[in-house]
């Protein structure tokens, strides 16, 4: 996705859009769990709870995502604090 794009699916998941947390959920999930697992030494259960914590948090916070970052960099630095959190 492109900026452009993640700042209408942020708008969609803001206006409780349930398809826009479909394409959040199955586009974003893969992502972070290749970005996770590395991280947690190939642990693919404790990576799945990490990755749905992340996502989980990212909605409960999208009210504070400014665009700033790509949307992609916001998620992976939710994600390395969980990591974190966890380890």
């Amino acid at each position: 996705m492109d900026d452009l794009e993640d700042r209408r699916l942020v708008k969609r998941l803001l206006a409780h859009d349930r398809e826009a947390f479909d394409v959040f959920f199955n586009g974003y999930f893969p992502r972070l769990y290749r970005f996770a697992r590395t991280r947690l030494q190939d642990d693919p259960d404790t990576t799945k709870e990490i990755v749905h914590v992340t996502l989980t948090k990212a909605i409960r916070k999208l009210g504070s995502y400014r665009g700033e970052a790509a949307f992609f960099s916001w998620l992976c630095t939710i994600c390395r604090n969980e990591i974190n959190d966890y380890i």
